[in-house]
């Protein structure tokens, strides 16, 4: 054992620190290996941060229903950890009730029986939920599949007899009878694939109709007797779709097909002939409102207006009600407000946001719910232009952010969705989010704002089909943007924009790949790959992920290489102070030639399933320490140390999923709800950054950088590159600026590829 593995072991073998009931423990992963080069890690101390405030509703499922008194009521799941279901006056968006579900992240499916009862088919634990209305708690019915953990849909019989489909190892259909309290499990509606059973319905006759998605399907279940019948998709439908929306009103039946979600045709089918008879171009999901009092006649989406569907005729007709999206919950209730009544109309975002519409008056309202927002896990998480770190969630989406100075902790921008990637470019914080590939610009010296701070920047999902911003970062004059495709797809990209004039290009830099992983230096920007798609895509073809570099002046590659045939993915990149260009798939640490892209030295850890995941977005989260050298990678659920000299490792911290080096010489981490620092007591000091005037020109003066640290200066906003240096061995250094041509303020921009980090230093020229 070398001796940076011998203290790396005896450090982790001191650090174990039990957060929110999880225990970060450590262990080490050592094997003989030569001297390192790196100096041994110093002491160090966690903190537990206490979470951020990220709560947020985001219901994917809810629906509508009485209460034991005739209240009209509306239930709401909300995404978290742990969800939460709310029970809320469609009158008034009151809260009245609130039940959390432990081991649930959430619903897609709720679904009302026609005695009132409400069930919630989870994911997270795959369980089924049952609540009564009057009941004081909700009752957890357990796993209808042993070993499925997402319920993507309900529907029920008219007995009350209720259906569900899961998704993801061969998607199976079960049912629950209430009476007796048994599940049937009618089997996996697919062998050898990995299939969801998106959406269910049941006909009046009694058979249960489903859609599937990831390997799209229509079949029919006979109940009685277990039998599946599979049969044509919708003529004009798109066989790479996934079906997504299901739904029988009298003898038609109404499927819809979609890669994401979006609108996309609706597929009518007379169940009486077989045929399909229709096709409605630009309908929403998630589904169509229940019949009106009249017994002939219901409501839908199309083109982001209310249509009036007349089951008589088979035709329908928009009612000038515009401004609406994908409705989760959809049905009627007696609203006792004047100009709504007995029947009307309710439908629901997936935020917890309601209208109310009488067909009969016209009169619409917009509401919104008072529903529980559920904890949400960090799924981004990054360094602001401020010092502050900022971090978004899973699923709830909005933002927060953590002063390390004061301790304060904020909640903002709660319209943004999912959070995928954000970076700080240009005294700017960058935030890419899901599902439309949209990217927004913050300023923290200005107030948060609805629609103006953050600013929407771009949205790459409807002309390039780009779904998840992974990678960003500072790239001189651009920011570089890697993306992952819509689900269902494959074929991510490279977005380069010009934050001064917002002007943006895209390509597929590499054909049938994602971009997950990017790096900016001395104009050249290097990215990694993922030979996965969007999710729900077909199983990669390829196997071999993919190192490149791209020339930023010329627009041209420089190399592209696929350095460990095998591995499907690597994530992030960092340069050491000699030059060296690293990066870390899941189980795999390579170092290698910038200039040339031959591979130096890899190491694999251990064996890992690249036949059977998922899809592998971003392999890990890395960074070289500039203190005291050592390699970090964030993989597997883990934080590891790794000898650059070596490439012996040690597990340092876990469970970890996502980290990086602050400027100030500390690691943030987390996980799930979890948001810790890691300490390290060598007395590092903060990097600083100041310019002074000197003479006729400027000099830029760096202090408490790592020793021999491998920096990047920019002037900015003129996007200038002043200097390519390495600090001298006191961590210090002084760059001399040639002063800009016009007065004004400017910003020197300190740019560390070790970290992919910046540093920034306001000035003034008269």
């Amino acid at each position: 054992m070398s001796p940076l593995a011998r203290a790396l072991a005896a450090v982790v073998a001191t650090c174990c620190l039990v957060v929110g009931g999880s225990a970060i423990s450590a262990a080490s992963d050592t094997a003989p290996a030569a001297s390192p080069t790196a100096t041994a890690p110093p002491a160090t101390e966690f903190e537990n941060l206490d979470g951020l405030p990220l709560s947020a509703v985001t219901a994917a499922g809810s629906d509508v229903g009485y209460g034991p008194d005739g209240e009209p009521w509306m239930y709401f799941v909300s995404s978290g950890s742990t969800a939460v279901l709310s029970v809320v006056r469609a009158d008034t968006g009151e809260r009245v009730h609130e039940f959390p579900l432990p081991g649930a992240g959430g619903s897609w499916a709720l679904e009302v029986v026609p005695n009132g009862d409400v069930y919630i088919g989870a994911y997270g634990n795959g369980h089924l939920y049952r609540w009564q209305p009057g009941a004081a708690t909700v009752d957890d019915l357990g796993a209808p599949i042993e070993g499925e953990t997402f319920i993507w849909s309900l529907t029920h019989a008219a007995d009350g007899t209720v259906y569900g489909g899961t998704g993801q190892f061969g998607g199976h259909i079960f049912r629950y009878d209430p009476v007796t309290g048994d599940f049937t499990d009618y089997g996996p509606t697919s062998t050898g694939e990995q299939v969801l059973v998106r959406a269910l319905a049941t006909s009046a006759d009694g058979r249960v109709f489903a859609l599937g998605a990831m390997a799209p399907f229509f079949l029919e279940l006979d109940p009685e007797t277990g039998e599946y019948t599979r049969h044509d998709l919708p003529p004009g439908a798109n066989p790479e779709y996934a079906g997504y929306d299901l739904d029988i009103r009298g003898s038609l039946l109404f499927a819809r097909f979609s890669p994401a979600g979006g609108p996309t045709p609706l597929f009518v089918q007379d169940l009486e002939t077989g045929e399909w008879i229709d096709e409605i171009s630009g309908a929403h999901g998630l589904n169509l409102s229940d019949l009106s009092a009249d017994g002939s006649s219901f409501y839908f989406v199309k083109d982001g207006e209310l249509f009036r569907y007349d089951m008589a005729t088979r035709s329908y007709e928009g009612t000038g009600f515009t401004g609406l999206s994908d409705q989760r919950a959809f049905g009627w209730l007696d609203i006792d407000v004047e100009g709504f009544g007995e029947n009307t109309l309710v439908g629901s975002d997936f935020r917890g946001n309601y209208f109310l519409y009488n067909p009969e008056t016209g009169k619409s309202e917009r509401v919104k719910a008072d529903a529980v927002g559920a904890p949400a896990p960090i799924r981004a998480i990054t360094e602001g232009p401020d010092g502050k770190v900022y971090a978004g969630s899973f699923l709830n989406g909005g933002l927060a952010s953590y002063d390390p100075e004061t301790g304060e902790k904020v909640s903002f921008a709660g319209e943004l969705g999912q959070a995928e990637g954000m970076t700080t470019h240009d005294g700017m914080l960058y935030i890419g989010t899901y599902p439309g590939g949209d990217i927004y610009r913050y300023d923290p010296s200005k107030p948060a704002e609805r629609g103006k701070n953050p600013e929407h920047v771009l949205k790459l999902r409807e002309e390039h089909q780009q779904s998840r911003p992974f990678a960003m970062v500072s790239a001189g004059r651009y920011l570089a943007i890697g993306t992952v495709p819509e689900n269902g797809h494959f074929g991510g990209g490279l977005t380069l924009l010009d934050t001064e004039t917002d002007e943006w290009t895209f390509q597929e830099i590499v054909p049938g790949h994602s971009v997950v992983g990017l790096l900016h230096f001395d104009g050249v920007l290097y990215g990694t790959t993922s030979v996965y798609g969007g999710a729900g895509a077909p199983r990669p073809t390829e196997k071999d992920a993919v190192v490149f570099a791209y020339d930023l002046k010329k627009q041209r590659m420089l190399w592209q290489t696929r350095p460990l045939p095998g591995e499907g993915a690597f994530g992030q990149l960092a340069l050491d102070a000699d030059g060296d260009l690293w990066t870390h798939s899941p189980v795999t640490v390579m170092r290698m030639d910038p200039k040339k892209g031959t591979l130096l030295e890899s190491r694999t850890y251990q064996d890992y399933p690249w036949d059977k995941i998922e899809y592998a977005h971003v392999g890990s989260r890395l960074w070289i320490d500039p203190y005291f050298g050592s390699v970090a990678a964030v993989a597997e659920a883990a934080m590891w140390l790794i000898d650059p000299g070596t490439l012996e490792r040690a597990r340092y911290v876990r469970p970890i999923s996502q980290g990086f080096l602050h400027s100030s010489g500390s690691a943030y981490l987390s996980r799930d709800l979890l948001f810790s620092r890691l300490n390290f007591l060598d007395g590092r000091s903060t990097p600083t950054v100041e310019v002074v005037p000197v003479g006729g020109r400027y000099e830029a003066r760096l202090s408490g950088f790592g020793p021999g640290e491998l920096v990047e200066i920019w002037l900015r906003p003129d996007a200038r590159q002043i200097a390519t240096i390495n600090v001298d061995a006191d961590g210090s250094a002084r760059v001399t600026v040639a002063p800009p041509r016009n007065p004004g303020e400017y910003r020197l921009s300190v740019d560390r590829p070790a970290t992919r980090g910046q540093l920034f230093a306001e000035f003034t020229v008269d």
